[in-house]
């Protein structure tokens, strides 16, 4: 017969820390290959692939409760300043085309974090 110590309230805190930390480490870790493979311009198939795989991995960690959206930006935006040297929206701003300045850029496209802005082509 087993016997089982049940676990105290800070155990499970802990437990549910360590998990947290692992996978947001491992997120990281990911978006920063993507990133090493491309970007939203400059990218063939396969990043579509890790792209939507990381998408995917980040909505797995939301429906378990385990991480927040916040929690999920918060990595992917260390994993780009790691790889660009430069915030992404530094970097949109950089490369952003210099028009007359007549034009007001659409920001509607960034009000969502990045990782839940898809392309308009990839489905769910």
């Amino acid at each position: 017969m087993f016997l089982y110590k049940k676990a105290t309230r800070h155990e499970r805190k802990q437990v549910t820390t360590d998990a947290k930390y692992k996978f947001l480490s491992k997120l990281e870790r990911m978006a920063e290959a993507l990133y090493k493979q491309g970007d939203s311009i400059s990218h063939d198939g396969a990043w579509e692939r890790r792209r939507s795989f990381l998408w995917g991995f980040g909505e797995a960690g939301k429906t378990i409760q385990l991480v927040t959206s916040e929690d999920i930006q918060r990595a992917i935006d260390r994993a780009h300043e790691r790889v660009y040297g430069e915030s992404g929206i530094a970097r949109i701003e950089r490369l952003s085309p210099i028009g007359d300045g007549s034009e007001e850029p659409d920001w509607d496209a960034f009000d969502s974090p990045t990782y839940e802005r898809r392309s308009m082509g990839h489905k769910q």
